[in-house]
């Protein structure tokens, strides 16, 4: 996999990212992670970018990944972040794939940064704000957690810490990969996902372990907030980001999804208005979306770049 790189913000934090796909294409994409997850995520769009000539520049967020922890942000604080990322990689356009938990800072970025800069956006699987649209139909695990980070991310961050972050900081790599075998052995994961995730090739499923075993190796301080965040109010509406053009924004999101219910997307979609495109791909769940549409995501978002 691609080397960690590292850049520091101004107020000495530390972004820790790498670069996918393409390297050396005009055509940038920075890709924002799940939760818990970090910049190693990105490598299962790699190959289908290097096809579709997409460069992909995928940060990890504050407490995951190498990055520093940020105390008490918003998510409307991380278009700074990007934009200072950007800026340092002498990137002037770009879009954003983002996958699951990256949403909200997708549209974050799409409420604070300006058209001329980023030039559309492509969500995989996306959370969306639970505030307004509910948690109905979401698999009880995540409606717990996101319910007792709203209230308690201390006692989250530990309990994540304890359960993952211990076994992330062991040596024995196969130990973090087991954890997310019997995960997906319960009802709530998609016969799909599953007999995914059993032919994906060793390079993918080496991937996925290690997005998620650097995702919390650093504590569980930098996903539990980014819970608090997810479960309460962003700061805005999603009514405030719709695009301005049917070329700026597409929605992936499988029927069988059981972490953000189908119901969550479209009912995400009708605020996002007319213009915002809504792709239901059937018999899928959430996990996997991301390696199975791979060059339909970056094909996708290679011709918004190229429209704009």
């Amino acid at each position: 996999m691609p080397e960690t790189r590292h850049f520091v913000l101004p107020d000495r934090r530390q972004i820790a990212y790498g670069i996918y796909g393409e390297q050396n294409s005009s055509s940038t994409v920075l890709y924002f992670h799940g939760c818990p997850s970090s910049h190693h995520e990105a490598f299962l769009l790699s190959e289908a970018g290097r096809r579709n000539g997409l460069r992909i520049i995928a940060p990890s967020r504050p407490g995951s990944g190498g990055s520093t922890f940020h105390e008490n942000r918003a998510l409307l604080d991380y278009p700074n972040d990007i934009l200072a990322l950007a800026d340092y990689l002498k990137v002037a356009a770009f879009g954003i794939i983002a996958v699951s938990g990256g949403a909200p800072y997708a549209f974050a970025c799409r409420k604070q940064i300006p058209e001329a800069r980023l030039k559309g956006i492509g969500i995989v699987a996306g959370m969306y704000p639970v505030s307004s649209l509910g948690t109905a139909g979401m698999k009880l695990p995540s409606r717990l957690m996101l319910r007792a980070a709203t209230w308690f991310p201390s006692i989250v961050g530990w309990a994540i810490d304890k359960q993952l972050g211990a076994v992330a900081r062991d040596d024995d790599e196969k130990k973090m990969e087991e954890i997310l075998v019997a995960d997906m052995q319960h009802d709530s994961t998609s016969q799909n996902d599953k007999l995914a995730w059993e032919a994906a090739s060793p390079e993918i499923r080496r991937a996925v372990v290690t997005s998620i075993r650097e995702g919390v190796r650093y504590g569980g301080r930098g996903p539990a907030w980014e819970m608090k965040l997810f479960g309460t109010y962003w700061g805005f509406g999603l009514d405030e980001v719709r695009p301005n053009g049917k070329d700026q924004l597409v929605l992936w999101h499988g029927d069988m999804d059981a972490n953000v219910p189908l119901a969550m997307a479209e009912k995400a979609a009708g605020q996002l208005g007319p213009d915002a495109k809504l792709k239901i791909i059937k018999g899928q769940g959430h996990g996997t979306l991301t390696f199975h549409l791979a060059d339909e995501i970056t094909a996708t978002m290679k011709e918004m770049l190229s429209k704009s």
